[in-house]
């Protein structure tokens, strides 16, 4: 099968591994090998590792995505073309000052990665389309409000990439130095990052999702299918994506699930302790596990972070639910565990919570709801009863009919 830009059904048809991905080109060898490309408006940038469930797999293709989508070599690194120190005073100089901070080596490896190119795409930015000088040397006093705009502008196309950027400048601004005394004090007294906008309006984020979708779910891929027990499992422990991955067997101590939370593992680690739900309990026992995951790809290996995410999401377009995420689920169930009076500490317990504030948005919204029922029962509008239905008549009165004494 040779071809550019091939489907994900086509794959399927070969049998192969779900790639939900696009720029990937495929050809089989004459030893019957398939064999992945990477390949960008026409180009071939470079061969992916043959199997595409790996976490090699997934690290080299992201790795040429991101190099062609912002502009560079693949393999060529933004940061090469900044040779030498920086002029002191500079914004290059004020990032070199940000990615030797505390601040930023806290973050985890891949945070890193991810905030350097960043960075590195807004020094070698030009400061006229076409123009030779760089956004690097740019001293820090001229970098104010509108040149802060031009940064988030150039991206404007992609707004989630320009309030990265918008993101990572109020950061950078943060940065601090030792100062009289040994205290730390800011190198750039005013954060103008803050003081531009993104593009983005604030909302609730993730859908969250009803029973009646994970019907739905249910009834699309059936009951004892990959995809319900990973749905199951998050529905009854609320854990996030990187979590799922890494779950197996050697986490469980009799009826509990005992594992250290992905996310902030690093600067926050937490270990959560889950008893496990009956229905749970259930759907384990259909799926025998040969390794250490609960979940496995089609070639008995683990799912990458990644490559687990792309998965559940298909799942979730398959069933007709593209704007269902693996987040909506575990909303869904702090929503559930709220409106069925569970208390601020009982979330915090089984999310991993810790400053109590996630907790509140949920038992909260529980609340209201419930007050305003209670307050619906009040309302009393005086004489307009007699005009509009009363409960007990099971008649509508018209607004000319004469008015009725109230009962």
């Amino acid at each position: 099968m040779e071809g550019r830009g091939v489907t994900v059904s086509q794959i399927l048809d070969e049998e192969l591994a779900n790639i939900d991905l696009p720029y990937i080109e495929t050809n089989r060898s004459r030893h019957g090998r398939m064999r992945y490309y990477f390949r960008f408006e026409g180009k071939r940038y470079g061969r992916l590792p043959d199997d595409p469930d790996t976490e090699e797999f997934s690290s080299a293709y992201w790795k040429l995505r991101n190099a062609v989508e912002q502009g560079e070599k693949p393999g060529h690194s933004a940061a090469d073309d900044l040779s030498g120190r920086p002029q002191p005073g500079t914004f290059r100089w004020l990032c070199t000052a940000y990615l030797a901070s505390d601040a930023f080596r806290q973050l985890d490896k891949t945070t890193q990665a991810k905030r350097r190119s960043i960075i590195d795409s807004m020094l070698l930015e030009p400061l006229k389309p076409g123009g030779k000088r760089l956004f690097a040397n740019m001293p820090l006093p001229a970098l104010d409000v509108n040149n802060v705009e031009v940064l988030r502008d150039r991206k404007a196309a992609t707004p989630f990439a320009a309030d990265e950027r918008l993101k990572v400048l109020r950061q950078i601004f943060e940065t601090t130095r030792p100062g009289r005394g040994g205290r730390p004090e800011k190198i750039v007294k005013v954060n103008v990052a803050r003081m531009v906008t993104a593009f983005r309006r604030k909302t609730e984020g993730h859908h969250t999702i009803t029973n009646d979708e994970v019907a739905t779910y249910i009834r699309h891929h059936g009951i004892r299918s990959k995809a319900v027990l990973a749905l199951v499992i998050m529905m009854y422990t609320g854990m996030r994506v990187s979590d799922l991955c890494a779950i197996g067997p050697q986490h469980r101590r009799g009826n509990v699930l005992k594992f250290r939370v992905f996310k902030g593992r690093n600067r926050n680690p937490i270990t959560l302790e889950i008893e496990i739900h009956p229905i749970l309990d259930t759907v384990l026992s259909w799926h025998p596990v040969k390794g250490m995951n609960y979940l496995q790809t089609e070639y008995g290996k683990a799912f990458s972070i990644k490559g687990l995410s792309q998965r559940v999401s298909g799942w979730f377009t398959q069933a007709a639910l593209p704007h269902c995420t693996a987040h909506s689920v575990r909303k869904g169930l702090a929503t559930t565990l709220a409106e069925g009076e569970a208390t601020d500490s009982m979330l915090d317990g089984m999310f991993g919570w810790r400053d109590g504030k996630t907790s509140k948005i949920y038992t909260a919204r529980k609340n209201q709801a419930k007050l305003a029922r209670q307050a619906v029962s009040r309302i009393d509008w005086g004489e307009i009863g007699n005009i509009l239905p009363h409960p007990n008549e099971g008649v509508a009165f018209q607004a000319d009919q004469p008015t009725k004494k109230a009962l």
